[in-house]
């Protein structure tokens, strides 16, 4: 079973890696990110960065924004193929519930309030904070929560196409990408399954320029430096 098809807990994904992952019956080193959380946190928000890319390429009239938007599907597309030919598409996403929707993503999404223009907080190092002015601030873990992603992905799909949309979901898409590089970044130094941890290392240069990219469209948008 495909992993983006599939809709259960963390536990769950947790016992399945334990039986066709070796990494889990050996001890993880201090300051290391475990197999499964990684799996679940790049799962999670591999789908959000896909789902808001399609939303965007959609509805956008603006060329550059419609570009980055087809390469950002393709980039997340490749790199959850490359992490289910390790996994054998055994991977369970815990996406918080609901119907599929556009492309097969999970939706079950409740519409809140979203900053369109403010800025980004947070960095590619270290911990990721803020969530575009949604209410609640980060995840403990200064990650976005399961919860501010649906928010977030609610409130893009639910805009009209045109400007603020657009600065909308460069907003959005640059908080994704700092908060993929931390998770894929922390995977790559120090992951216990080498095969995962080559994904993790070969996706970070791509992740790298779609950051600058983003910052830029951020920029012309007005958004500020994110």
């Amino acid at each position: 079973m495909h992993r983006r098809d599939v809709l259960v807990s963390l536990l769950t994904a947790t016992a399945s890696l334990a039986v066709t992952r070796t990494a889990v019956a050996q001890p993880i080193p201090a300051g290391a990110m475990p197999t499964p959380v990684y799996l679940a946190m790049a799962t999670k928000g591999g789908l959000f960065l896909e789902s808001t890319a399609r939303d965007a390429f959609a509805k956008t009239g603006n060329p550059r924004v419609k570009k980055f938007a087809r390469a950002e599907v393709t980039e997340q597309v490749t790199l959850a193929n490359k992490i289910d030919r390790v996994t054998g598409g055994t991977i369970a996403v815990p996406v918080g519930g609901g119907q599929p929707g556009p492309g097969g993503l999970v939706g079950g999404l409740v519409a809140a309030p979203l900053a369109v223009a403010g800025g980004v907080a947070g960095a590619a190092a270290g911990t990721v904070g803020g969530v575009l002015g949604v209410p609640g601030g980060a995840s403990p873990s200064g990650m976005t929560s399961d919860e501010q992603k649906a928010q977030i992905q609610a409130q893009l799909s639910g805009m009209q196409g045109g400007p603020q949309n657009d600065a909308a979901f460069v907003n959005a898409s640059l908080q994704g990408h700092r908060e993929a590089m931390a998770v894929h970044g922390t995977y790559a130094q120090s992951g216990e399954d080498l095969a995962l941890r080559r994904i993790a290392q070969g996706a970070l240069p791509l992740i790298r320029l779609h950051i600058s990219q983003l910052s830029q469209m951020q920029r012309m948008m007005g958004g500020g430096e994110g």
